[in-house]
C-alpha cells in the first residue's frame, strides 16, 4: 500500500503518429535531393580504332584456288571442275589461224601422252563450217573433252556481217555443251562490225578477244609470225588454266 509520500511512475503514453508526418518526410527528403548538386559529368571513354591489319579477311579472298579463278575455262568433272588444261582430249578446228596457236599447245599434251587434234582449214568461215558440219562430225571422230575454235580471220570485212549470226551459233551448237573457247581473230585493222556480231553469238562458249595482244606479224602483216604465234599460245594457255611453260622457238606450222 502506498502512503501520501510514494511518488507514482510517470505514465509514457504512445500515440499513432499523424498521417502527415510520412508525407512531410518524404517531401523534407525530395527537397534536400533536389538541392544536392548534380554529379560530375564523366569523360567519354576514347574511340577504338581499328587497323587494316586487324580487320579479318575471309581465307576465299587471301588464296583463291587456281581453278576457281573466273578468267579460267573449267572443265567438269566427277571430282569437280579441273582447269581445262588439264583434258586428256583437246580438239581445236577453224581457219589457217589454228596451227599458229595449236601447234605450241599440242607439244605441251603430247609430253603428257595427251591428244590435242588440229583441223585447219584455209580460207574457211562460220558460213561454210556451218554449211559443212565439219565442228560435229569431228566431235563423232575425236570425243574431245574441250573445244578450242578458231574462225573469223576471213569474215573482219563483210559489210553485212548480221548474215553471220545464224553460222556462228550452229557452231557453238555443234560443240554438244562441251567446254568451248572460241579464239577471236587478231584483227589487223578495224572490221566492219563482224567481231561485235561474233561476241554477241558465241552463247555458252567463252570468248578469247585476240585484238588485246599486241602481236607481231609475218609478211603478209596479217598472221602472227613466229614470235606473235607465241605470245598468242601463251595467252591462250593461261584461259586454259595451264601452267607448264610453251616450248620456244619457231615451230613450224602444220594442219591436216
Amino acid at each position: 500500500m502506498c502512503t501520501n509520500t510514494c511518488t507514482k511512475p510517470p505514465v509514457v503514453l504512445f500515440t499513432r503518429p499523424p498521417l502527415w508526418l510520412p508525407i512531410l518526410l518524404c517531401s523534407a527528403l525530395a527537397c534536400s535531393r533536389a538541392d544536392d548538386p548534380p554529379p560530375a559529368p564523366q569523360e567519354p571513354s576514347p574511340p577504338t580504332v581499328v587497323t587494316p591489319s586487324a580487320i579479318p579477311i575471309p581465307p576465299a579472298l587471301t588464296s583463291p584456288t587456281p581453278a576457281s579463278a573466273p578468267d579460267i575455262l573449267l572443265l567438269p568433272t566427277d571430282g569437280g571442275p579441273l582447269p581445262a588444261a588439264s583434258a586428256q582430249r583437246i580438239l581445236h578446228v577453224g581457219d589457217s589461224m589454228v596451227p599458229l596457236v595449236g601447234n605450241y599447245l599440242r607439244q605441251v599434251l603430247a609430253s603428257d601422252k595427251r591428244r590435242y587434234e588440229i583441223i585447219s582449214i584455209p580460207s574457211s568461215s562460220t558460213l561454210s563450217w556451218a554449211r559443212d558440219h565439219g565442228l560435229r562430225d569431228a566431235i563423232y571422230r575425236y570425243d574431245p573433252q574441250v573445244v578450242l575454235i578458231s574462225l573469223g580471220s576471213n569474215e573482219l570485212f563483210d559489210p553485212n556481217p548480221e548474215r553471220r549470226a545464224a553460222a556462228i551459233r550452229q557452231v557453238v551448237s555443234e560443240t554438244r555443251d562441251r567446254p568451248c573457247l572460241w579464239i577471236g581473230p587478231p584483227a589487223w585493222k578495224k572490221d566492219k562490225g563482224f567481231l561485235r556480231v561474233l561476241q554477241a553469238n558465241v552463247g555458252r562458249c567463252r570468248y578469247f578477244d585476240s585484238t588485246r595482244l599486241d602481236l607481231e606479224r609475218m609478211a603478209d602483216g596479217r598472221h602472227p609470225s613466229w614470235t606473235g604465234s607465241y605470245a598468242w599460245a601463251a595467252a591462250v594457255w593461261k584461259v586454259l588454266g595451264g601452267t607448264q611453260p610453251l616450248p620456244t622457238g619457231n615451230v613450224q606450222p602444220a594442219s591436216r
